[in-house]
C-alpha cells in the first residue's frame, strides 16, 4: 500500500490541547490527485445517471418483463432503498478498506449488476439486480464528498464542490432523457449495457490512480454486525412503509403497521447500540457539531422541496395533459439545465457572500419557484412551466452549496467520511419521506376536492340540466339516441370533475412544499457567518 499523504494524517495537538485542522496545512493537490478525483467524479456521475435512467422507460420495461403496474415502480424503488442502506455503512467501509479499494469494488459491483439488469428474465430478477446496482452506487457520492475535504485545501474546496455539483445536476438532467432516447433507438436493455464498459474502465482507473488514505484492516476484527443489521432493518422497513403504505391503506394494513413498528424499534436499538458500542459502524457524535446538525436539517428540507415538485410534475403531465415520455422529458430537463447554468453562479456567490445570504437566495428562490409551479391549470404546457423550472433550478444550487459547505466545511478530515455518509443519508430520507407524504396527500386531496365539486353540482340546477343533453349528443353518433349515450355523458362529466380535482390537489401539495421552503428561512440565523480559511481551525477547536 502506498504511504498515506501527510494531509490525511492525524492533526497535531497544540500545547493548549486544541486540534488544528489538518486540511489547513494541506498543500496543493498533485496532478495524480486531480486525475484521481476526476475519475471519482465520473464514477459518481455514472452511478447517479443509471439510478434515474429508467424513469422515462417504465412502460417498455413493464412490457418486456410482463410486469404488473404495481410492480414496475420497484425497478426504481429497489435501487433507491439499497442505496440508502449503503449510505450509513460507507464511512466505516471506507476506513476499513480505504477509499481506493471501496470505490474500485463499488464500480465493479455496479458494472456486474448492470449486466444482470440487461439480462433480467422477469420482474423479480430485475428488482434484485437493480437493488445490487443501487447498493454499489450508494457509496460513490459520499466517497467523492469526503475526497473534496481530504485532498483539497480549504481555499479550493468551494471551487471543487461547485464542479462536483455540476456533475450531480447534469446527471439528473441527462438520465431520463438519455434513457428515453436509448429505449426509442435501441431497446431498454441498452440502458444498462452502455454502463458496463464505462464502469469497468473507471474501475481499473480507480485502482491505479486513487491514493487518498490507507486501509484500517484492524476494524475488521471489531465489526459491529448488530449495528449494521439494525441499521439495514430499520431503513428497509421504513422505506417499504413509505413506498407501499399508500397502496395498502397505511396503518389499516397489518403489514404496514408491523413494518412501521419494527422500523421504529430497530431505529431505537440502533441509536442505543451506536452510542454505547466501542467500535460503532456509524459515529453519531458527528451531530454534536452544531454546524453539521444545522446543515443536516436544511438538507432534509432541501431534499423534500426539490423532489416533491419533481415527482408531481411528470404525473401531472401524464395524467392531465396526456403527453408522451419524450415531451415530459423535454419539459423536466429545463430544471436540470437551469441547475447546470446556476452551478458556477452559486459557486461565485459562495465566495463573495456570507453563507446566510447564499442560503437566503437559495431557499427563498425555491419557495418562489415552487409556488409558481403550484398554479397549474388544465392547459399548462412547456411555455407556462419554463419560468417555475428556471427559478427552482437557479435557486437549488445556492441551497445545495451553502448547506454542504456549512455541514462538512468544519468537520475534521478524520471524521469527514462518516459525516459525509450521514449527510447524504439524511438528504435521501428527506426526499423519500416527502414523496411518500406527497403521494398520500395527492390522493386524499383529490378525493376531497372531487367531493366538494360534486356537492356543488345538482341536476336541479338549470345550467346542469341544459348541459346534460348536450353531453349526451356527443355520443349519439356511436350509441344513437339511447340511455347508453346519457350514461356516457354522465361519465364524461365525472371525468371532467375528477380532472379538475386532481389539478387542485397537485397545486395544494406543490404549495405546501413552497411553504416548507419559506418556513426554513426562519432558522437561517443558525447559519454561522462565513470565516476565512485561517479561522477554520479556531472554529473547529471551539466546537470540540
Amino acid at each position: 500500500m502506498v504511504p498515506t499523504d501527510t494531509r490525511t494524517d492525524s492533526a497535531p495537538s497544540k500545547p493548549n490541547g486544541r486540534i488544528e485542522l489538518a486540511s489547513q496545512a494541506a498543500p496543493n493537490p498533485s496532478k495524480r490527485d486531480v486525475i484521481a478525483f476526476s475519475t471519482m467524479c465520473l464514477g459518481m456521475y455514472l452511478g447517479l445517471t443509471n439510478i434515474q435512467i429508467v424513469n422515462s422507460s417504465f412502460k417498455e420495461i413493464q412490457g418486456g418483463l410482463a410486469a404488473g403496474s404495481d410492480q414496475i415502480s420497484w425497478v426504481l424503488t429497489s435501487a433507491l432503498i439499497a442505496e440508502v442502506i449503503m449510505l450509513p455503512l460507507s464511512g466505516w467501509l471506507c476506513r476499513m478498506c480505504s477509499t481506493r479499494w471501496l470505490f474500485t469494488g463499488c464500480l465493479g459491483g455496479f458494472s456486474l449488476a448492470s449486466i444482470g439488469c440487461a439480462n433480467a428474465w422477469n420482474i423479480e430478477s430485475m428488482i434484485i439486480f437493480r437493488a445490487l446496482q443501487g447498493f454499489s452506487a450508494g457509496a460513490l457520492m459520499p466517497l467523492v464528498f469526503a475526497a473534496v475535504y481530504t485532498i483539497f485545501p480549504p481555499r479550493r474546496q468551494t471551487i471543487v464542490m461547485t464542479i462536483m455539483s455540476f456533475c450531480m445536476v447534469t446527471s439528473s438532467a441527462v438520465g431520463p432523457v438519455l434513457g428515453g432516447w436509448i429505449t426509442d433507438v435501441l431497446s431498454w436493455h441498452w440502458m444498462f449495457w452502455i454502463s458496463v464498459p464505462i464502469g469497468f474502465i473507471l474501475m481499473v482507473a480507480s485502482a491505479l490512480l486513487i491514493r487518498i488514505d490507507e486501509a484500517e484492516p484492524s476494524l475488521a476484527k471489531n465489526i459491529d454486525f448488530l449495528g449494521i443489521s439494525l441499521a439495514a432493518t430499520s431503513l428497509l422497513c421504513l422505506l417499504v412503509v413509505l413506498e407501499e403504505g399508500r397502496r395498502q391503506d397505511w396503518f389499516d394494513s397489518r403489514l404496514i403497521l408491523s413494518l412501521a413498528l419494527f422500523s421504529g424499534v430497530s431505529a431505537y436499538l440502533f441509536l442505543w447500540r451506536e452510542l454505547s458500542c466501542r467500535y460503532p459502524v456509524v459515529d453519531l457524535r458527528a451531530f454534536l457539531n452544531r454546524d453539521f446538525s444545522v446543515g443536516c436539517f436544511y438538507i432534509f428540507v432541501f431534499g423534500a422541496v426539490l423532489y416533491i415538485p419533481l415527482f408531481l410534475l411528470p404525473l401531472y403531465l401524464a395524467e392531465i395533459r396526456a403527453i408522451d415520455t419524450l415531451q415530459i422529458g423535454t419539459i423536466v430537463v429545463v430544471l436540470g439545465l437551469s441547475m447546470v447554468v446556476s452551478t458556477p453562479i452559486a459557486g461565485l456567490l459562495l465566495r463573495l457572500l456570507d453563507l446566510r445570504w447564499v442560503a437566503l437566495i437559495g431557499f427563498g428562490g425555491m419557495a418562489i419557484g415552487t409556488w409558481l409551479q403550484g398554479q397549474l391549470t388544465a392547459d399548462y404546457g412547456f411555455a407556462e412551466l419554463v419560468l417555475p423550472q428556471v427559478v427552482r433550478g437557479l435557486a437549488s444550487q445556492c441551497c445545495w452549496l451553502s448547506v454542504v459547505t456549512l455541514a462538512l466545511g468544519s468537520v475534521h478530515p478524520d471524521k469527514v467520511k462518516n459525516a459525509s455518509a450521514l449527510f447524504n443519508l439524511i438528504m435521501r430520507l428527506g426526499a423519500a419521506v416527502a414523496i411518500a407524504i406527497g403521494s398520500n396527500e395527492l390522493e386524499n386531496r383529490t378525493l376531497r376536492h372531487y367531493s366538494e365539486i360534486a356537492d356543488t353540482v345538482s341536476f336541479d340546477q338549470p345550467a346542469v340540466g341544459e348541459s346534460m343533453p348536450r353531453l349526451a349528443e356527443l355520443f349519439e353518433g356511436r350509441y344513437g339516441n339511447s340511455p347508453t349515450s346519457d350514461r356516457a355523458g354522465i361519465n364524461l362529466l365525472v371525468d371532467i370533475a375528477t380532472r379538475q380535482a386532481m389539478i387542485m390537489a397537485f397545486n395544494d401539495v406543490t404549495r405546501i412544499a413552497a411553504l416548507l421552503a419559506a418556513l426554513a428561512l426562519v432558522l437561517l440565523p443558525l447559519f454561522r457567518s462565513r470565516q476565512r480559511p485561517d479561522q477554520s481551525a479556531t472554529t473547529l477547536n471551539e466546537q470540540l
